[in-house]
């Protein structure tokens, strides 16, 4: 009967609506492939999701930052000397498994470091790592800052190497414990040895702050199979360590001659293409001049040559042009005594107060902070922040230290590592449940790729222009540790007495309020050798809104939280665990319970 019917059906059916129908083994076909190519893909993204949280685990700094700096500072052909070299040529090759390139300050050897990167990055045939060290930023100062980074760069150099970074993190608990140095070297030694070839390039050695710890890592290094490249200034323990490691040959002292050749083609670009001196149409005899005392004068340093640019650009006339190139300064320091002396007398105060934050900052100031900053006023009336001392443009900060200060763009993952996680685990389950429509595949991966981006945010931050700025201010009395703690805890609590508003609305309007919060202890510890400062820090703890309001903010036993919520313990074990002395005392003094419970 069944069958009789199922006749009868087809009798029914135009023969040619028949014939177009796909046969079923072509369907279930298009079904198989359509289940690959979404299995790959979900694959694909859970993967992707695996190393977002091992990178937000791990919050690598991001050396990008120093080498697009380099870039755009670097004019075209700068440092194909190097790349030419029968020293370089040898170590790409295999030749010289180590190379130690010195060179004393400002002569340009970052920007060599990134011309090396971007040379190796055109060649596919290996993987190619790269650190810069950064007196500016304390994120990239210490060894574990250089093998975070590492491990992260490496994770893309096959599964075997990835499988190497993700036992570090499940064997830390999914990220929830941090790996010590000695965890984080283990891993990145393992993932260099998988890898096949490596080339390694770590600029600035003089600009770690723990330099014993860091060379005794290269001569690890050095035993091992990569290629690698360091730069530095000949500090004495390198002139000692790093021979020992590398052999003596493979230690190479910059050539002043070769860089002034570089230096003089900068000079002369600059002079044919910036409009800061193309636009003044400037006589023969003037351009001349410059090429001979600039270019010629710089003695292997790019920075002396950059500022001196610098100071002719904003020359207002010819005359004033001759007058500044009869008494070039001879040196970096009489370079920056100069700037610092030819600040605006109205923005002095100001100028040199964010110096001092920048000298001692324990991390970076963005933009935004650098602004509150110059718009809290401690020196004369009227005192306290303001909102209509803010600059008009952001940039304009610039104008407050010339040429001692850059702007740079950074990517920031530590601050939404934990929410990012958090935000991610239902994403997580939806990779693994995954048998529905294409449409809400989609739609997952739309929601995925815009919560990748919340997690990578881009911040603008205020660094000093060059190593030599910052040892060239430490040598002046106005920023020995003391004065520019007095100023900068000074500043902070300034700034957290006079905001206002909800919590919610502090942390919208107000971006120096986090920064103040956390940081004015650090610098109070070091200033309270000061009676204003003792006495406005007492004052501060002691009046109820101001010491809400900080607590909501920021608690000193509760660092990683970004809501604390209320006060979680007296002022005097706030006081106490800060290690101010003075301010327990005082507020012992004055009626504070020294058996309180708190913390």
């Amino acid at each position: 009967m069944a069958a009789a019917y199922a006749k009868d059906l087809l009798y029914q059916i135009p023969p040619n609506k028949v014939e177009a129908e796909k046969p079923v083994s072509e369907i279930l076909s298009s079904i198989e492939i359509t289940g690959n190519e979404t299995k790959h893909a979900v694959m694909s993204m859970a993967s992707d999701h695996r190393f977002a949280k091992i990178e937000g685990w791990l919050s690598p700094p991001d050396y990008s930052t120093n080498a697009n700096l380099a870039r755009k500072r670097r004019h075209p052909g700068t440092g194909a000397w190097l790349l030419n070299s029968p020293v370089f040529q040898e170590w790409k090759l295999g030749t010289r498994q180590h190379l130690w390139l010195y060179g004393l300050a400002g002569g340009g050897k970052t920007v060599l470091s990134t011309t090396i990167l971007d040379h190796l990055l055109q060649i596919d045939t290996h993987t190619t790592l790269a650190f810069f060290f950064d007196f500016s930023d304390p994120r990239k100062q210490k060894l574990e800052d250089l093998l975070r980074s590492l491990a992260v760069q490496l994770y893309h150099a096959g599964n075997e190497v990835a499988r190497r970074l993700d036992s570090l993190f499940t064997s830390h608990g999914d990220g929830r414990r941090q790996p010590d140095t000695n965890a984080l070297s283990a891993c990145v030694d393992t993932m260099i040895q998988t890898a096949g070839k490596v080339f390694i390039i770590i600029d600035a050695l003089d600009e770690c702050t723990a330099r014993e710890e860091l060379l005794q890592w290269l001569k690890h290094l050095a035993s091992r199979k990569a290629q690698l490249i360091v730069t530095g200034r000949p500090e004495v323990e390198f002139q000692s360590a790093i021979p020992q490691s590398f052999n003596k040959r493979n230690c190479v002292q910059l050539d002043k001659n070769v860089i002034n050749g570089d230096i003089r083609s900068y000079v002369e670009a600059a002079l044919e293409q910036k409009p800061d001196f193309v636009d003044k149409n400037l006589s023969q005899g003037i351009l001349e001049e410059i090429r001979d005392k600039i270019g010629d004068g710089a003695d292997g340093m790019f920075r002396w040559a950059a500022c001196q640019l610098e100071t002719l650009a904003r020359c207002l006339s010819p005359a004033a042009i001759e007058e500044a190139l009869e008494s070039l300064p001879s040196d970096l320091n009489e370079t920056y005594r100069r700037m610092v002396q030819s600040i605006p007398s109205e923005y002095k105060s100001s100028a040199i107060r964010l110096l001092q934050f920048l000298v001692h900052t324990r991390r970076p100031l963005t933009l935004p902070e650098a602004i509150e900053v110059i718009a809290t006023e401690i020196n004369q009336e009227p005192r306290g922040f303001n909102v209509k001392r803010r600059l008009f443009q952001a940039a304009d900060v610039l104008l407050y230290c010339p040429s001692l200060v850059i702007i740079t763009k950074v990517t920031n993952y530590a601050e939404t590592a934990e929410e990012y996680s958090e935000t991610t685990e239902e994403y997580a389950e939806t990779v693994e449940e995954y048998s529905e429509t294409t449409e809400e595949y989609a739609e997952t991966v739309e929601e995925y790729s815009e919560t990748t981006e919340e997690y990578a945010e881009t911040v603008e931050e205020l660094h000093l222009a060059h190593f030599s700025v910052k040892e060239y201010l430490l040598k002046q009395a106005q920023f020995d540790l003391e004065s520019a703690s007095i100023s900068i805890s000074e500043t902070c609590l300034t700034y957290l007495t006079d905001i206002r508003g909800s919590h919610s609305t502090i942390r919208r309007d107000f971006p120096m309020a986090r920064y103040a919060a956390e940081s004015w202890m650090d610098y109070a510890v070091s200033a309270e050798t000061s009676e204003d400062i003792l006495r406005i820090t007492v004052s501060f703890l002691r009046d109820e809104t101001t010491f809400q309001r900080w607590c909501r903010l920021y608690q000193a036993d509760r660092r990683w939280d970004h809501e604390p919520g209320p006060p979680g313990a007296s002022r005097l074990y706030y006081a106490c665990l800060a290690g101010l002395a003075g301010a327990a005392k005082d507020l012992t003094t004055e009626g504070a319970d020294v058996n309180a419970q708190g913390g």
